[in-house]
């Protein structure tokens, strides 16, 4: 009798063990989707640069919110907020040659009158960081112009800004984009976001192509209470997923063709030797 109850135990125990495991598997599940907000000083203007080291490189960063060092400035705010959610993220190379635009299409999926509600008690700016591959460059000159016609708020390039080195000797960048969230724009279906961009001087191929592949970029929602004391003011970071993923886009810039690096190289070498020689003979005959 004692064994037989001691088994019925045995299997309750266990039938009871396995609903739990279940259960928090499920609730796991079910909150992974949701990642947690990050905090950061308003006194810090960019996100980027804290995933560059010293050599100019990217540390690898899964999560672009995970903020070091500012867990604690997350206490005591609402990070649990529903904020304004992406529908639909499209990303489209356009252009030919070595001078290309990359636009984003971004729809934000909540109603009007959530994100009316949203906008008049929160600053809410969109965040593009998008890690340009090798052979690819952003200029931040050109981009400043963006920033003084008010296309976008804020923009910053970090990384290799030598507009002159080819592809072999430059470092990859990146270009972080703040574009404003306010009633008069956000309420458009679509938000249109337009990333001007240059090729560097590929290494020689055979093929003629050199081919550049974009990753995914880092989409993220900053937002903080509107009437914030300064030394008081946080910005809170979301992740903006989507279910989705946003297309791959493919760059194949112009090269030479290596097979035709001796001709090039003894018709520029004749071509710099006769007009030297001109110079040369021009300036003799001078009086």
């Amino acid at each position: 009798m004692a064994v037989r109850i001691r088994l019925c135990l045995l299997a309750v125990a266990f039938f009871a063990a396995t609903w739990v495991s279940g259960a928090y598997s499920v609730a796991e599940k079910a909150g992974g989707s949701h990642k947690p907000a990050s905090c950061m000083p308003c006194s810090r203007t960019y996100i980027a640069d804290a995933y560059l080291n010293a050599s100019s490189q990217f540390a690898q960063h899964r999560d672009l919110t995970e903020v070091p060092d500012t867990a604690d400035l997350c206490k005591g705010l609402d990070v649990d907020l529903d904020v304004p959610a992406l529908s639909e993220v499209h990303r489209q190379l356009v252009g030919e040659g070595s001078h290309r635009r990359l636009i984003y299409s971004v729809k934000i999926g909540n109603c009007r009158d959530a994100m009316v509600k949203f906008l008049d008690g929160y600053d809410a700016n969109l965040v593009i960081i998008e890690k340009l591959p090798s052979g690819v460059f952003a200029d931040p000159f050109e981009l400043q112009h963006f920033v003084e016609r008010k296309v976008f708020l804020d923009v910053a390039v970090f990384g290799d800004t030598n507009l002159e080195l080819p592809s072999a000797l430059s470092n990859r960048s990146a270009v972080e984009i703040h574009f404003d969230l306010n009633p008069s724009t956000s309420m458009d279906s679509n938000l249109v976001v337009e990333l001007p961009l240059h090729a560097r001087y590929p290494p020689l191929d055979a093929s003629g192509y050199a081919t550049v592949e974009f990753s995914s970029p880092g989409l993220l929602l900053r937002y903080r209470k509107k009437e914030t004391h300064p030394d008081s003011c946080i910005w809170l970071l979301k992740d903006l997923d989507t279910a989705v993923p946003v297309e791959k886009a493919t760059w194949r810039v112009p090269c030479g063709d290596e097979a035709h690096a001796g001709f090039v190289s003894s018709l520029t070498f004749i071509s710099a030797l006769v007009c030297s020689m001109s110079i040369v003979v021009a300036a003799s005959l001078v009086p």
